[in-house]
């Protein structure tokens, strides 16, 4: 396990999708689902749940709850915090980051993405819902329509943090009768929607990226090419031995019998599909490490997660690190905080990841690291603030007094701009205070100048002028990704995406 290399892998998907069923099942035709607190096998956690959801009506819920472990997810049947698990496979081992997918929590999920090198989207294959989940705005009705877009936006808030490196997973391909023309369907649509937004947002190696994208078809609640079909046959029939040998619930034994059967069966509809299963596509994806080795040399950039107070221990933060390499023992500096928007000098003292020290943090690891600092206390460092290089500082926009140019599309209407019936949506327009996500900053900013038109309406692209109203950090693209890419959002829903160009200090418009 120590010579596999570490990826931060996030789930995201529509509300209902089954984005996390089918992950808990992977986890258990794997057998690497946990409890570290009675090492018990697989199969009998994976009994307890299958019990207790039984017990409350929610049977088809037994394998979400692997992944969905509070209470309030489980009674809702969704995904409401971000929730971390780790596997392996022989190529990667995957901090596994289970995103929510109700519009409700979106924040939560771009906490989730951010912290991410690659992703899983997951789309549903039955009709209804995944057109729903890729419609305009105000075009969906009935059960999805307070979720519609949540598919597209997903895609726009992965590809607007960089994640570029994604498995589709086309599921519940069950309910469909594994149609081929159906799969196919969703691939075109999904590519199509990639197309324009790393087009949009100026990807790298567009072309590249895109065709690296693997389409996946699988049903998740069933079991069916999460993971090889030799694979899926042999570890299930291990677990069936194993419940059996070990006394274990009749029903639950006998659900796991069924279970083959429709596996089985699943297979042999899905006979004409010869790509990857779901975790043969993640042991493909693009290594980090080359990703890595070129951001290593950059200056450090951390944008800051959570701030703790521990007991005996001090002030600790938690982040991910987006460039250059952080050090126990090293001097760096911090900014924005409570008491200054100039960058303040903090001593980093030790780094820890899983629980462990260290030696350094490079980029793509998320990791905790205590501090010693003068004047500074946990309470003056806020979420959103970056640690940077003493040598090369992040620094802050003042509010009001500094400003970037960014280019921006805008996907989705913001309402009517006057009282007439029937008037169109508006656009981004001078002074529309959106908050800007940016690292893990979200931040109002106002828009002081749109350059060469009077707005940018939905599906349309051009160049913004903004400041922030509280101090945030930004950087060009071109000098920090991470720092450079932003999504917009209002009212609970973005509405544009962007890519800074310039960043100016003591003006806000050109």
């Amino acid at each position: 396990m120590a010579d596999l290399e570490r990826m931060n892998l996030v789930v995201t998907g529509h509300v209902d999708h089954g984005k996390s069923t089918g992950l808990g099942h992977m986890l258990f035709l794997l057998g690497q689902i946990h409890d570290p607190k009675k090492k018990r096998q697989p199969w009998r956690i994976a009994e307890r749940y299958f019990k207790e959801s039984k017990a409350q009506g929610m049977g088809s819920w037994s394998y979400a709850w692997i992944l969905d472990p509070l209470m309030d997810e489980r009674e809702r049947g969704l995904t409401i915090n971000v929730s971390f698990m780790e596997f392996k496979t022989k190529n990667f081992i995957y901090n596994l980051i289970d995103a929510p997918g109700h519009s409700d929590f979106i924040k939560n999920m771009i906490t989730g993405a951010s912290q991410a090198d690659a992703a899983i989207l997951v789309v549903s294959a039955r009709k209804g819902e995944f057109e729903d989940g890729t419609k305009v705005a105000g075009t969906a009705s009935g059960k999805y329509a307070n979720v519609i877009g949540m598919t597209t936006e997903h895609m726009l808030l992965l590809t607007s943090l960089g994640v570029t490196n994604v498995v589709v997973a086309i599921n519940k391909m069950d309910v469909v009768d594994y149609d081929q023309k159906r799969y196919e369907q969703i691939k075109k649509s999904i590519h199509g929607i990639f197309t324009m937004l790393m087009t949009a947002l100026q990807v790298d190696n567009k072309e590249k990226r895109l065709e690296a994208i693997k389409y996946v078809p699988t049903s998740g609640l069933v079991g069916v090419n999460v993971l090889s079909k030799d694979v899926t046959v042999k570890n299930l029939e291990g677990h069936i031995a194993a419940a059996k040998a070990g006394n274990g619930d009749p029903e639950f034994i006998e659900s796991l019998e069924k279970e083959m059967g429709d596996i089985t069966a699943g297979f042999e509809a899905l006979s004409w599909y010869d790509g990857p299963s779901l975790i043969d596509a993640l042991d493909i994806l693009e290594s980090p490490a080359v990703k890595k080795e070129m951001l290593s040399k950059q200056p450090i950039r951390l944008p800051i997660q959570q701030t703790l107070n521990i007991g005996g221990v001090g002030t600790v933060l938690t982040g991910r690190v987006s460039s250059g390499i952080l050090k126990p023992n090293s001097e760096v500096v911090i900014s924005p905080t409570k008491q200054s928007i100039e960058p303040l000098p903090i001593s980093v003292k030790t780094i820890q990841e899983f629980h462990k020290d260290i030696p350094q943090a490079l980029p793509g690891d998320n990791v905790g690291f205590n501090i010693k600092t003068k004047n500074i206390g946990a309470k003056d460092i806020v979420r959103g603030a970056v640690v940077s290089d003493p040598n090369n500082p992040a620094k802050a926009l003042k509010p009001n007094v500094d400003g970037f140019l960014s280019f921006v599309l805008v996907i989705r209407g913001l309402g009517k701009k006057g009282k007439k019936k029937g008037e169109p949506a508006w656009g981004i327009h001078e002074n529309y205070s959106p908050v800007v996500h940016c690292g893990t900053a979200q931040v109002a900013c106002r828009v002081t100048k749109v350059q060469e038109k009077d707005q940018i309406l939905p599906e349309e692209r051009g160049m913004v002028w903004m400041t922030p109203l509280s101090p945030l950090v930004v950087e060009p693209f071109d000098t920090s990704p991470a720092l450079g890419r932003f999504a917009l959002r209002d009212s609970g829903k973005t509405v544009a995406v962007g890519v800074v160009q310039k960043v100016e200090y003591g003006k806000y418009s050109s």
